[in-house]
C-alpha cells in the first residue's frame, strides 16, 4: 500500500499506533525511510520518526511523526521527544511539519501551543473526524486538532456502521470491517514562508 501511495507522488507517509499491526512492515522500514512511525516509540524499534526531504521547489522540509500518550500506549513523552528532534535539526531547515497522532483534543491542542513558533505546522490525526479549528497560532504555527481521514464516511470512523451499532447495542466483541461507501478525502493545506518557516496560510481541504 505504501508503494502504491508513493507511486502517486506522495513524498512522505506518517503513521500511528496501527503501524505495528502487520509484521511485514518491520523489514520495509529499512528499505523505505519515507514511511515514518511515531518517533517517541523506543529507539531500538524498526523505522524512524523524522525525515528531511526536498520539496519540488528545492526547499528542505522536515516531517516529524509523534504519538500521544493519553488513552494510548505508554510510550516516551512526545513533548520531550519533539524538543530533542528540533534541537538536532539543522537551523537551515526552516519548514517543519508535525503529525501528532493522538486521542485527546486537549493533548493535541497542548502540543500545538508547545510547538508554536518552532514548527511550521502541527496537525493532529487519529480520531478520523476533521475539526473546524483550523488557524495560525500566535507565533506562526499552522494548527488543526484533527485532519480527518481519507476513507468511507458512510461509516463509524471508517468501520461498517452496522457492525459498530451491534457492538454498542450488545457490548459483545465484533470483527471490524471497513465500510465501502461514501469515500471522501479530508486534509489540510499549509502555505509556508520558506525564509522564516512560519505559516502564511492554512485551510481545510475536502474531496467527496
Amino acid at each position: 500500500m505504501a508503494e502504491e501511495l508513493f507511486g502517486h507522488g506522495i513524498n512522505v507517509l506518517t503513521s500511528g499506533n496501527h503501524i505495528w499491526d502487520k509484521r511485514e512492515i518491520y523489514d520495509y522500514f529499512a528499505r523505505e525511510q519515507r514511511l515514518l512511525r511515531p518517533a517517541n516509540y523506543a529507539e531500538e524499534l524498526p523505522g524512524k520518526g523524522v525525515i528531511v526531504v526536498e520539496a519540488r521547489n528545492g526547499v528542505e522540509c522536515a516531517v516529524i511523526n509523534l504519538q500521544g500518550r493519553a488513552q494510548m500506549a505508554p510510550i516516551d513523552c512526545p513533548f520531550r521527544k519533539a524538543d530533542k528532534i528540533l534541537s538536532e535539526l539543522a537551523a537551515s531547515v526552516k519548514v517543519r511539519f508535525v503529525d501528532f497522532h493522538a486521542e485527546l483534543t486537549s493533548e493535541k491542542m497542548a502540543m500545538g501551543w508547545y510547538l508554536d513558533g518552532r514548527v511550521s505546522a502541527m496537525i493532529g490525526t487519529h480520531t478520523h473526524i476533521p475539526t473546524a479549528d483550523t488557524r495560525i497560532l500566535t507565533n506562526g504555527t499552522a494548527y488543526q486538532t484533527d485532519a480527518g481521514m481519507t476513507g468511507p464516511y458512510h461509516s463509524v470512523i471508517g468501520v461498517d456502521k452496522d457492525i459498530i451499532l451491534q457492538r454498542f447495542l450488545t457490548q459483545m466483541p465484533v470483527r471490524m470491517e471497513a465500510a465501502r461507501h461514501g469515500a471522501e478525502l479530508h486534509g489540510v493545506i499549509v502555505e509556508v514562508d520558506e525564509a522564516t518557516g512560519r505559516a502564511a496560510a492554512v485551510r481545510r481541504y475536502t474531496v467527496s
